[in-house]
């Protein structure tokens, strides 16, 4: 009985070791550069910014495929992934792209089903889009490349920069909906 437990233990170890291998890190495709440890801390007003986005775009190649980017934690801190899931960025200069949006949400999303009658539906998300507002919190020159003057360059080793996005707005976005 106590050799059926063990063999029965040591097959289940055996399992989950080898599907735990497999999670430990997705092998990288064939044709993706060396990826560097990148970190970038983004600041506003000297503390940390939490929930940003950042993406890193290649100076030489804004189209280029190795998509890097992330999002700020708590503390500000946000660990660059590519394609986002391969730890690191490539080497190389980018511009840094940062932003923070928030939509609020409308009483009517909260409180009332949406339809299933295609024409209350309609107006049911007509109501929504009027009640719902999104805002930047980051100046929005940050948001995009051709006005965003935060670069990093990514070398061998370990990469880590602060970037301050200056201070605090809110800037309210327009929303379209076609009616």
């Amino acid at each position: 009985m106590r050799a059926k437990i063990s063999r029965a233990l040591f097959a289940t170890l055996a399992v989950v070791a080898v599907l735990s291998s497999g999670c430990a890190g997705e092998k990288t495709p064939p044709d993706m550069p060396k990826l560097r440890p990148t970190t970038i801390i983004v600041t506003q007003e000297g503390k940390p910014c939490a929930d940003a986005d950042v993406q890193l775009l290649k100076k030489d190649d804004p189209a280029y495929k190795w998509f890097a980017g992330g999002a700020t934690d708590a503390n500000g801190v946000c660990v660059i992934k590519t394609m986002g899931k391969y730890n690191g960025a490539p080497e190389g200069d980018f511009t840094v792209v940062v932003y923070k949006t928030v939509r609020t949400e409308s009483e009517t999303r909260k409180n009332v089903p949406q339809p299933t009658d295609p024409a209350e539906a309609q107006k049911w998300v007509a109501k929504v889009a009027e009640e719902e507002k999104e805002f930047d919190y980051i100046d929005t020159k940050y948001k995009r490349v051709e006005t965003s003057d935060l670069t990093i360059t990514v070398t061998g080793g370990k990469n880590e920069t602060t970037l301050e996005v200056g201070p605090a707005v809110q800037v309210e976005n327009v929303l379209t909906v076609r009616k």
